[in-house]
């Protein structure tokens, strides 16, 4: 499994900003969301895409000096050093369901985060915290997630939903997270192949730390391995290292999401 690199050389400062290195992000994302499809100074975001704040948000930061144009006049966002080493806490959340939430889903940021940089901690992850750790990376790459009810999946456990041309995608991802020995088979596989058809979706994706048996690699027929790919732990490692360079600005340009959700699994 591969290290991420210290990223710190790719920031630099050549106006002096008092708030130290920087580099230049893209403020746009791959999801369409037609709230964020606004004009901002005579510019849309391109075909296919949003921006990636409100309207109000884009003049907070305008003011605050964090957005300059390039120069076709497209906005692009100062992210500075300081905060891809140390990621802005979010505020005290209040006491109720939604401040608990909160909380949960920043924790599991925070984990992404740590298995992105130690893999061996992957293992150390409780099975139902991945889903949740991986809602969170999923939606950080730009997909609209939905995370199943524990006793009530349908037999998948995320929902993706993205824009691909101007058409809807959906893909369905199953994820086992088994002590080490024990491996889902084919009939894992053949199962959330039914439910992928079943549910008219684009794909699924199979997702297991402990890899997969010797019938589950081979055994697929062609159907069904067009339908299902299967991803070990290296690519739910490689899923967390994208999710936080997606954090700090460093994917440029932005792979397509099908691409970025695919890359890795056979």
């Amino acid at each position: 499994m591969s290290q991420i690199q210290d990223p710190s050389f790719r920031y630099h400062n050549p106006d002096n900003d008092p708030r130290g290195p920087y580099l230049f992000t893209d403020m746009t994302s791959p999801v369409v969301r037609p709230n964020l499809q606004y004009e901002w100074r005579g510019h849309l975001p391109p075909e296919g895409r949003s921006w990636r704040f409100t309207a109000e948000r884009m003049a907070e930061l305008e003011a605050d000096g964090r957005i300059t144009y390039s120069g076709s006049g497209m906005p692009r966002l100062k992210r500075y050093l300081s905060e891809a080493q140390q990621p802005e806490q979010p505020p005290e959340p209040p006491p109720t369901s939604a401040g608990l939430e909160l909380i949960i889903r920043t924790t599991m940021r925070s984990i992404a985060c740590q298995v992105a940089r130690n893999p061996a901690l992957l293992q150390e992850v409780e099975w139902r915290d991945l889903e949740r750790v991986l809602r969170e990376v999923f939606e950080g790459l730009g997909f609209e997630t939905r995370l199943t009810r524990p006793a009530k999946d349908g037999g998948f456990d995320l929902e993706l939903r993205f824009t691909e041309q101007g058409e809807p995608r959906v893909y369905l991802v199953e994820v086992k997270h088994w002590v080490q020995g024990s491996r889902p088979g084919l009939d894992i596989v053949s199962d959330l192949f039914e439910v992928v058809v079943r549910q008219g979706a684009s794909g699924g994706v199979l997702l297991s730390s402990s890899g997969f048996t010797q019938g589950a690699r081979t055994g697929r027929t062609e159907i069904v391995r067009q339908n299902v790919r299967l991803g070990g732990g290296d690519k739910i490692v490689s899923l967390c290292q994208h999710f936080i360079e997606n954090e700090a600005g460093l994917m440029v340009p932005v792979p397509s999401l099908p691409d970025m959700l695919l890359a890795g699994t056979y």
